[in-house]
């Protein structure tokens, strides 16, 4: 149920209205007072549940968490040759840290220099093509013709496997949403 600003709700009838009614009113100025605070157009349920922060999900998942094994400053994986300005010790390290552009990589993958890990579409996504197959198989990025399917690593050997299906797409939808 959407409600676009408060003035479209409606008050009971005092008279008619048990003392219920009133409880339940409350619980809906509460919500109201809410989506002010939010701005109109927001949903009820995007305020009782939280809007569902897409890359917090992800971050959380088991498949991510390992990220940090390798990822992080400090990182007990981390060597030379592997990402150098990716941070994945807390969600927003990550989420700034994706915003920029591959760095530090060597040998094979030094082709992918420069590529930013968000690209317009999952399609376009070096973080996506590091762990989708697909993806992977089909990138092309003509500003960097150097980043070929054989220059970008695999992440999933570092994760156990492929990621869900589930989580994956949760990855490519907050890719096309714009990454927010």
């Amino acid at each position: 149920m959407t409600l676009n600003c408060i003035s479209r709700i409606s008050l009971p009838n005092r008279s008619a209205a048990p003392l219920g009614a009133y409880r339940s009113l409350a619980g809906i100025c509460l919500a109201a007072a809410s989506l002010l605070a939010l701005g109109c157009g927001e949903t009820i349920d995007d305020v009782l549940e939280g809007d569902g922060d897409a890359f917090t999900s992800i971050y959380e998942s088991e498949e991510f968490q390992t990220c940090s094994g390798c990822h992080a400053p400090g990182a007990p994986g981390r060597v030379d040759g592997i990402e150098t300005t990716q941070n994945w010790s807390t969600r927003d390290a990550a989420h700034t840290t994706l915003k920029r552009t591959a760095a530090g990589l060597i040998g094979n993958n030094a082709g992918c220099n420069g590529v930013p890990f968000l690209g317009a579409t999952a399609e376009q996504s070096l973080l996506v093509a590091s762990l989708d197959e697909d993806v992977r198989a089909g990138y092309d990025n003509p500003s960097f013709p150097g980043c070929t399917p054989d220059a970008i690593a695999d992440q999933t050997l570092k994760i156990g496997g492929p990621l869900p299906a589930a989580l994956l797409q949760q990855l490519k939808d907050w890719v096309n949403d714009g990454a927010p």
